[in-house]
């Protein structure tokens, strides 16, 4: 650490009693599996940190569905449940004690329900309950206290009813130890369309339309108190839409694509801090789309289905994963805390880093002060939990045909020309390579198009045209170049007409039989190669290129003569974050 450094950690810690607290979220967008049935408004409710997608419809014409489906974030896996007893699309969805109420909505384009059907996840069964008073389609309801509360909506298939009056402001309470509904104070703007959720015991409505469905959609945000059973108007969304979905992280509402009926559909989010009466935007979604659902589970947030298109729009099966875990003070992805991070957190110093504005917990503040450095103090010399590795590969076994992932659940298998080397690896042991076929092999662990990612290894030895690691049948993620044996990587965008995509090629040697740090990160936005942690490397690129492709340690992505690695790997590690070393 130089004089210049230390006198920067002076500074920085003298300024520790200058810090404010105002909070800012950033997360992370990725691909997951998708929805087995394509479908609108398949709306959604979390019970034991799985995901229930219920109803809908193939689009918004007719046809409406039963459909359950269930998915777990842990292994992004969707399994398929019992069918509701009755199919329909605009209903509005309820969880409480464990168990998901299924509120109004319309079957096959015909007059709206007030139907109730509760649904047990422990026992796969439905139950019918009292029906709700008022019959609606494109209601809304949210959970509070032991009650469920249902409002708005619109009324159809009842000839009598029209134009405005079809849209409802009736607010309805149902109680499960009863059975029973009770009215409430009406909603003070009738709209359907609209999103609903709950904090710290008021339900907040944003958006909708009222009148027409072809009518502009409204930017009103109303939240209700159940104590006082009144109705308050808060700060306007900044973009009126109907037909959004809206989730709660860390106390914020998020607010989640929609669009303008006939118009624009928005990938757009939007963040609504009660305690401020402000919104903030965020990343957009990146699918664009209208009656989808979207649900948050251990600061995660799942936009499922939908539509990308409006009449007669068909349904999606895409989900996406907006994930909003903070991320540990380990910027270099070496898996401690130490000077190297210290520094990198110093050379942001008041600066706006998304990276190092890391507090206040969970998600910064929008500037990099002493607030930042006491969290980063807090973790000084330990390994670090991350919630964003993937996969972390020591390889310091000292037989046996399996190198364990210390992450999780990525075990890879050890074949052909290999051996242990228990006391000469960078870190404790290390993987030889014969360089004619030893290689390790695994499952797939990510596409490198669903999002910002990064991978790390220590490697010594090589020669020119060797591959340290690549994806089968695709890509070669971090490699030697054929020429001078340079840091290089395959992974390029998709080839659109005439453009023919490149691969990325550094000029730093990696196969001097040194040492190395060779790493590979794709924020969404650049490409950039690092060697001994120092950028050696970067371009822009919009996107790369789909694979799901099972990954190679050691060869490339066709097993090809030439391309198997002749030397040392150690410490592989796999992050779904842009690592900054």
């Amino acid at each position: 650490m130089n004089t210049q450094s230390i006198l920067k950690v002076v500074v920085v810690v003298g300024h520790l009693a200058l810090a404010s607290t105002s909070y800012a979220t950033e997360g992370t967008w990725t691909r997951k599996a998708d929805m087995p049935t394509p479908r609108v408004g398949p709306y959604t409710a979390v019970v034991d940190g799985k995901i229930y997608a219920i109803g809908g419809g193939p689009d918004i014409t007719g046809g409406y569905l039963s459909t359950v489906e269930k998915y777990d974030p842990t292994t992004d896996t969707w399994t398929r449940k019992a069918n509701m007893p009755t199919a329909r699309n605009g209903h509005a969805i309820a969880m409480l004690d464990g168990k998901i109420y299924v509120i109004g909505g319309e079957p096959r384009a015909q007059a709206s329900l007030a139907t109730v059907e509760e649904y047990d996840p422990a026992t796969d069964t439905w139950t019918q309950k009292a029906d709700m008073p008022s019959r609606r389609t494109f209601l809304s309801a949210s959970t509070v206290d032991g009650k469920i509360y249902a409002f708005g909506g619109c009324l159809a298939g009842v000839p009598e009813v029209t134009g405005a009056d079809r849209y409802l402001p009736a607010l309805e309470v149902y109680d499960p130890a009863t059975d029973t509904w009770t009215r409430g104070a009406d909603m003070m703007t009738p709209r359907a369309g609209a999103a609903a959720v709950t904090v710290d015991g008021k339900i907040y409505v944003i958006g909708g339309v009222f009148g027409n469905l072809h009518n502009a959609p409204l930017s009103i945000v109303e939240a209700y108190d159940p104590i006082t059973d009144t109705w308050t108007r808060k700060a306007n969304i900044p973009t009126a839409r109907m037909f959004l979905s809206a989730s709660v992280v860390g106390g914020r509402i998020y607010a989640i694509g929609g669009g303008v009926w006939g118009g624009a559909i928005y990938s757009t989010v939007e963040v609504y801090d009660p305690a401020t009466d402000t919104w903030t935007s965020e990343s957009d979604m990146p699918t664009a789309r209208n009656t989808h659902a979207s649900c948050a589970v251990s600061g995660k947030i799942y936009a499922i289905g939908g539509t990308r298109e409006w009449f007669p729009g068909p349904g999606i099966s895409t989900v996406e994963e907006y994930d909003l875990t903070p991320q540990p003070p380990d910027f270099n992805g070496d898996g401690i805390v130490d000077i190297k991070d210290l520094l990198k957190l110093i050379e942001s110093w008041d600066q706006s880093d998304p990276i190092t504005d890391i507090a206040p917990p969970p998600f910064g503040d929008g500037i990099v002060d002493a607030l930042d450095l006491e969290l980063l103090m807090s973790y000084w010399e330990q390994p670090v939990d991350d919630p964003t590795l993937l996969a972390h590969w020591a390889l310091d076994e000292t037989e046996g045909i399996i190198a364990y992932d210390s992450a999780g659940v990525n075990d890879a298998v050890v074949v052909g020309g290999t051996a242990w080397q228990p006391n000469s690896g960078q870190i404790d042991g290390a993987l030889m390579l014969d360089g004619v076929d030893g290689y390790a092999l695994k499952s797939p662990i990510l596409n490198p198009a669903n999002g910002p990612f990064s991978v790390f290894a220590w490697i010594k030895g090589g020669a020119p045209g060797q591959i340290i690691l690549s994806q089968l049948n695709s890509a070669n993620w971090l490699g030697a170049d054929s020429s001078f044996g340079c840091l290089m990587t395959g992974l390029i965008p998709p080839a659109t007409g005439r453009f023919v995509p490149q691969p990325l090629e550094s000029e730093s040697v990696i196969t001097d039989d040194q040492w190395h740090r060779v790493g590979f990160v794709w924020n969404g936005v650049n490409r950039s190669l690092y060697v001994d942690d120092i950028l050696v490397a970067e371009d822009m690129q919009q996107e790369l290129s789909c694979s799901d492709g099972g990954l190679n340690i050691g060869c490339g992505s066709n097993s090809a003569v030439g391309t198997y690695w002749s030397g040392l790997i150690d410490e592989v590690r796999i992050y779904s974050r842009a690592v900054s070393p």
